[in-house]
């Protein structure tokens, strides 16, 4: 390997650590009794105002901006809560 191909693998590792999502999941009970839980998993990704959302009963993967804009959508169903794993 050339010293640029290093220098450039090292650069993007570095990026790849600066650039990491965060991981989250969504859960809350719904409003009606009957219904199954709200339970799923994503990763926000800050600095592009991204995140990815999936819940796997459905199943069902989102595109959003952001950890809380898939709890406030979820609200509907009842209450949500977002927790983060870092």
């Amino acid at each position: 390997m050339h010293t640029t191909e290093i220098e450039r693998l090292s650069a993007l590792a570095n990026q790849a650590q600066l650039d990491r999502p965060r991981l989250f999941a969504v859960y809350g009970l719904r409003d009606h009794p009957d219904a199954p839980p709200v339970l799923g998993w994503g990763m926000e990704f800050a600095a592009r105002d991204e995140a990815l959302f999936y819940v796997p009963d459905a199943p069902t993967t989102h595109h959003t901006i952001s950890a809380e804009r898939v709890a406030m959508r979820y609200s509907t169903l009842g209450d949500m809560h977002v927790t983060w794993f870092d």
